[in-house]
């Protein structure tokens, strides 16, 4: 059964993660129709590792009304404790406290879930516009739209389609094909964007009195890593650890797999004075762990025709340095003010009208996000020690550095540069730094 077009324009979201629900609330005050198809039989879900929200993200999340729901529930950051996997401290300082000063919102740390249900419960008519167990197996597109085929047989048409469907994106691999159906070259099969070099162990555990909340603790050592925050209800942990050799190949691990790398990290110290094997025996290893592959990637192009994507469907970097949500989401809004202009403009979705705002959209953010996957890669073979030369840098050189300064010359920058819905007015909180992007007639 289709769900009948009409000459509204309607926008199909492939993915009901983060980035999806922030897009679907993006069109909704575009006042431009959606729906969102996630594969899942639940939105939100138990599964998936903790989220630092910069303050960039939290004042997108004040834009469309959910800071003060965002910040009841998130464990405000302050400081970034570096340490070796024997337990012994390299260095301290306060990493996400100058943040806050700078620009007025803090920096959160978070649960998927959380954040998945706040995103969820706050968006309007959610229960109609967000279908669950709606698995993608077709795309096609004509001259005025998308007919997009589940695999239970119904089909939703609309507009254009937005793929946010993740690293095995299942609308970017409908995108490649359609694309290289329409080219001159038609031989042969692009290589798969992502390559797995690292694994990761992640999970919760209850929070523990006796250790700092809000303080983000990182271990480093030979090919593995660990970032743990204790807040205010649980801890969030993940450990990293080099593959062998990189694969593109989808992995998905067994429990006794997960029960013997959590054995094989016991020794590794998350805090100063606890180990993993410790924050171990406290986790529910069937609902709150998950071992995963995972990859690194950058996309050259971004849309087809009527397609689009987003997020880690598009760019996909290790959590070592916190980005990906962050990224995803100041993408999405530089998305939905393209489309937001074309209406405006008085225009429709003409097909020569969403080339041109989807090329702008990859214009603007490209550049951004391919330093961030960059610095994100340099970042964790750093604190892997995959070079000697990078061991003898984190170890020797890096604990002797002004790391306050030199955090806030990588991120204010970024921050202050950050986008915003052009169409929505807001009181923005503001620091010390000026935001550089506010809503179109807002000063």
């Amino acid at each position: 059964m289709a769900v009948k077009p009409t000459n509204k324009p309607r926008v199909i979201i492939a993915g009901g993660g983060p980035v999806g629900l922030y897009t679907a609330h993006a069109l909704a005050k575009a006042n431009i129709d959606y729906v969102v198809l996630e594969q899942l039989p639940e939105v939100v879900r138990l599964r998936g590792a903790g989220i630092v929200l910069l303050p960039n993200t939290v004042r997108l999340l004040d834009q469309i009304g959910l800071c003060e729901r965002t910040e009841k529930k998130g464990t405000r950051l302050n400081s970034k404790v570096n340490l070796l996997q024997n337990g012994r401290v390299l260095c301290r300082f306060p990493l996400f406290e100058p943040m806050q000063e700078a620009f007025g919102y803090y920096t959160l740390g978070f649960s998927r879930r959380d954040l998945l249900q706040i995103l969820y419960e706050g968006l309007p008519d959610r229960e109609t516009r967000v279908k669950t167990n709606a698995r993608i197996v077709n795309i096609e597109t004509h001259d005025s739209g998308v007919r997009v085929h589940l695999e239970d047989g119904s089909i939703e048409e609309g507009s254009i389609v937005i793929g946010v469907d993740g690293v095995h994106s299942k609308t970017r691999e409908i995108m490649t094909k359609l694309a290289r159906a329409s080219s001159e070259n038609k031989d042969g099969e692009d290589p798969y964007p992502m390559a797995a070099h690292f694994q990761g162990l992640f999970g919760r555990a209850p929070c523990r009195d006796e250790l700092p909340k809000g303080t983000f603790f990182e271990s480093h050592g030979t090919g593995v890593a660990s970032q743990v925050v204790n807040g205010n209800e649980f801890m969030y942990f993940a450990v990293l650890r080099a593959l062998p050799t990189p694969t593109t190949e989808r992995r998905r691990y067994t429990k006794q797999e997960l029960d013997e790398e959590a054995k094989r990290l016991s020794h590794v110290h998350l805090f100063p004075t606890v180990k993993f094997k410790d924050i171990w025996a406290q986790c529910d290893h069937e609902n709150d762990a998950s071992l995963v592959h995972i990859e690194e990637g950058f996309l050259d192009k971004w849309y087809h025709d009527r397609i689009v994507l987003l997020g880690d469907a598009v760019h996909k970097m290790t959590p070592i340095n916190g980005n990906g949500v962050n990224t995803g989401l100041q993408s999405a809004a530089v998305l939905v003010n393209q489309l937001h202009g074309i209406l405006s403009s008085g225009s429709d979705f003409t097909s020569e009208a969403l080339q041109k705002a989807f090329h702008n959209y990859q214009t603007t953010q490209e550049e951004t996000c391919r330093k961030t996957c960059d610095q994100g890669a340099f970042m964790t073979r750093l604190v892997t020690w995959s070079s000697w030369t990078g061991w003898f840098f984190d170890r020797f050189v890096v604990p002797w550095l002004n790391l306050e300064e030199a955090a806030k010359s990588q991120t204010r920058p970024l921050l202050q540069d950050a986008h915003v819905l052009d169409f929505v007015p807001f009181e923005s909180r503001v620091g010390e730094v000026p935001w550089n992007r506010m809503p179109k007639g807002q000063a």
